[in-house]
């Protein structure tokens, strides 16, 4: 019993687990298949995060327009051991979603054509990650699987997965981990699998040896469903846009700033997932035919249209990212009058939850009226 004058019993911190980069990497690729995991890699904590530079930035600018969610604990965000002091090692996992973008997507959340209200279903307009599943339920429980699986490799392995559940820099950290390079987009893009991926983490005591220095990052990961490149790299790219700006170009909000990063108060993403109340004052029209989300930016990148051709050696995606047949039952106009208890029933355990049953109705409402003045291409009404 702790007195008032006593210190409250101290938590052991687990012991570390030994072993090497390339034992880890065989042991990977060895449950990561198993479990959904495209990619896998590991970095040793604490760690020098050289693009730390890009998240105060980009708090202290304000372009998280008002979703103070992403300012909580920014200093925890740079280091994980400030929270858990135990932690020597960050695993990080890439689970694909969808195998690219074919050029000239024509679905409406690709930037394709609108179509019509009746014409075309509602789920062409929600983007590909959230026709699903929720995949923080199916990344997270495939992680805890794989860790499962690796400490009956190690007993003395502890560990705590988060998917979108912690204050991580997930892609920063994909990037040091060697899963890919930073995309003009801000998305983390993989050479061969494009940046139609999902990221977790998990902290763990291993003491890896071999891992590159604090702040550099890997080549490749330790595991890879596919090589990033035909040839080995010498070193990591930060990046491999180059002079390519399709992206910038084909924004509809240009919410990707040419000095690099997002500008949240800007992104469709934002306003049809995050936001609470309306689109900036006359701009309704900019959501276009676009009902949840928003994959234009990626859609034409050139990395996704290649990836959209897979290596005939990857595993298939995960079933539960597949549309989910129930949404066939539902027309635009349904959604629009939605109850919330019809929205609970049926949406609970899917990404298009995050939007709440205000949200839906409203961004149904919207693309709508969009299709009916005829810019649900996100033009203009010139009347």
């Amino acid at each position: 019993m702790t007195t008032p004058h006593s210190q409250p019993p101290q938590r052991e911190s687990p012991a570390g687990v030994q072993l090497t980069a390339t034992e880890l990497a065989a042991h990977l690729a060895r449950i990561c298949p198993d479990h959904h995991l495209d990619l896998a890699g590991a970095i040793a904590l604490p760690c020098a995060l050289p693009h730390a530079d890009r998240w105060t930035s980009f708090l202290a600018e304000e372009r998280n327009a008002g979703l103070d969610y992403l300012a909580r604990d920014p200093e925890d965000r740079l280091d994980p051991t400030r929270r858990h002091a135990w932690a020597t090692t960050l695993l990080v996992f890439g689970q694909r979603y969808t195998d690219g973008w074919p050029a000239g997507d024509a679905e409406p959340s690709a930037g394709g054509p609108p179509g019509d209200a009746q014409g075309t279903p509602w789920t062409a307009r929600v983007s590909r990650y959230a026709r699903g599943l929720d995949y923080h339920d199916l990344l997270k429980s495939d992680i805890r699987e794989a860790i499962g699986a690796l400490t009956a490799d190690f007993p003395g392995l502890a560990a705590r997965v988060a998917v979108d559940s912690g204050p991580y820099l997930e892609r920063e950290y994909a990037w040091l981990a060697g899963l890919g390079f930073l995309g003009r987009n801000t998305c983390l893009i993989h050479e061969k699998l494009g940046s139609g991926l999902f990221l977790g983490v998990a902290l763990t005591n291993l003491r890896v040896e071999g891992l590159p220095p604090s702040g550099m990052p890997a080549v490749e990961p330790l595991y890879a469903a596919a090589p990033r490149r035909r040839r080995a790299a010498p070193v990591a790219p930060v990046t491999r846009c180059g002079t390519c700006t399709l992206c910038l170009e084909a924004c509809p909000t240009q919410a990707i700033l040419p000095t690099g990063g997002l500008d949240a108060g800007l992104c469709l993403s934002a306003w049809t997932i995050e936001w609470r109340g309306q689109a900036p004052a006359g701009r309704d029209a900019d959501q276009g035919g676009l009902l949840f989300g928003c994959d234009i930016c990626q859609a034409v990148c050139p990395w996704n249209q290649h990836a959209a051709s897979k290596p005939a050696d990857v595993q298939p995606l995960r079933a539960g990212y597949a549309t989910l047949p129930a949404h066939a039952e539902l027309s635009l106009n349904d959604l629009a009058e939605l109850s919330d208890e019809d929205f609970a029933a049926r949406l609970r355990r899917t990404p298009l939850w995050r939007a709440h049953p205000d949200g839906l109705r409203r961004n149904a409402e919207r693309v709508l009226a969009n299709l009916a003045r005829g810019n649900g291409d996100g033009v203009e009404d010139p009347s």
